[in-house]
């Protein structure tokens, strides 16, 4: 819906702000959306394209703690021969999102995914209009 104002009505610089807000958090919103696609179809593709291309890792599987590029993550999903027995029982939840100008920050809970439980926080940032995450840190919840 376009926003139509005039010279008797201009307007109103807290309702654009407001606006340019909502815009960044939805589109962060969508970009957090686009990673979930990726892992829920098992696409290496989509996961990289959801990433900076110099994106790191960081988390816990039970006691060990990962630390690697982004890639070795890919890896993990292009591995993924099981994608069509889990991705049924797979759900999420967004649990938060915070823009601050052109970085953000995100929380995604995981129920299902590869079997597990996990709780992801991402780093995004916005390059020439596009969000993308730049961290992943995470714990599996269900390790032993």
């Amino acid at each position: 819906m376009a926003d139509h104002r005039t010279a008797d009505h201009p307007a109103d610089p807290e309702e654009n702000e407001m606006n340019d807000r909502t815009d960044a958090h939805d589109a962060v919103r969508a970009a957090v959306e686009a990673y979930v696609a990726a892992v829920r179809a098992a696409d290496p593709e989509a996961v990289r394209a959801a990433f900076r291309p110099d994106a790191r890792m960081w988390g816990y599987l039970g006691e060990e703690l990962v630390s690697a590029p982004i890639e070795a993550f890919c890896e993990v999903v292009a591995a993924d021969s099981g994608a069509d027995r889990w991705a049924r029982g797979y759900t999420y939840t967004i649990r938060s999102v915070e823009v601050n100008g052109p970085v953000a920050v995100a929380v995604l809970d995981e129920s299902g995914y590869q079997g597990h439980d996990f709780t992801n926080h991402f780093s995004l940032v916005r390059e020439d209009g596009e969000w993308r995450i730049a961290t992943k840190t995470f714990v599996r919840h269900d390790a032993p």
